[in-house]
């Protein structure tokens, strides 16, 4: 299956989801588009209907209205594209925030080790959400932003972080970086690409992705925070046609004893370890997205 085979798969499953709670089609993709889209809603801004539940929509609405300098939250796309990405990881994390909220921080510790079962993980502390530190330059002077953040503290009690990127239909492999001082810089200073690799990504015979943008954005606040250990994350459907390709094609061209450092975790199986561990008033959030997305 090809992406654009796979991006109309989803599209047609957004169109149906859309058709089912009997909402008119908006423009798109963006607010000035003139055409209108079936993976597309109107006033998403009022109704709330891209999201899970009311605390993620309050939740969009609050990030929105008090948007940092450098941060790329698009108001519209957020509140009015089904098919977005952006969404869909607030519908997957806000229900976690709103657990810790509500002083259930050792069950989304509980799911957290589900999820990642191979990480040391003792106690979640905090999930974020559209995470950058907004002083950009002391990073990697771009608006790269982790979808999502989980801070834990390990058996010894060290702080460490997990980054995740969350993909519905996007390619990791495309929006190359314009600017790569800072990238080059960082992948010299960490030493953890084999040679080859180091050598085409500092030559620009290989282009820095963002799959490696992620990943380098991850390894900067690790250093400048610093946290013990930090860990990258890719989410996307099981279906995805290049998502496992381009996880793997980065963690190969680590060296071996970094790897561990790159995961990919499929959707499906993310929402299914959280419903395993996840209270049971909390369930419904996760039954929807399943629902809608997967």
């Amino acid at each position: 299956m090809t992406i654009h085979q796979f991006t109309e798969i989803c599209r047609q499953k957004q169109s149906k989801f859309r058709e089912e709670l009997n909402l008119p089609m908006g423009v798109g993709p963006w607010r000035t588009s003139t055409k209108r889209q079936i993976s597309m809603i109107e006033d998403g801004e009022h109704n709330g209907k891209n999201f899970v539940d009311e605390f993620t929509f309050q939740y969009a609405k609050h990030r929105v209205a008090t948007k940092q300098k450098n941060e790329t939250i698009d108001e519209y796309r957020l509140f009015n594209n089904l098919l977005s990405s952006q969404p869909m990881a607030f519908n997957l994390f806000c229900p976690l925030i709103h657990m810790f909220e509500e002083g259930r921080g050792k069950e989304v510790t509980a799911i957290a080790k589900a999820i990642f079962p191979q990480i040391d993980i003792k106690e979640v502390t905090e999930v974020g959400l559209e995470f950058l530190h907004t002083d950009i330059e002391n990073y990697l002077g771009d608006k790269t932003a982790m979808d999502a953040i989980i801070r834990y503290k390990d058996s010894e009690g060290r702080p460490c972080f997990i980054a995740i990127e969350t993909k519905y239909t996007d390619v990791l492999g495309e929006n190359s970086a314009s600017r790569t001082e800072r990238q080059k810089a960082l992948i010299k200073q960490l030493n953890y690409f084999t040679p080859d690799a180091e050598a085409q990504l500092l030559d620009g015979t290989k282009a820095i992705s963002q799959i490696y943008r992620n990943f380098l954005l991850a390894e900067c606040y690790r250093i400048k925070e610093p946290a013990h250990e930090a860990y990258s994350v890719v989410l996307a459907p099981k279906d995805h046609p290049t998502t496992q390709q381009e996880v793997a094609s980065l963690r190969e061209e680590l060296k071996e004893e970094y790897r561990y450092k790159v995961l990919d975790v499929t959707l499906e199986d993310f929402v299914d370890a959280v419903m395993s561990k996840c209270p049971e008033e909390e369930v419904a959030a996760f039954l929807y997205f399943k629902e809608r997305y997967l």
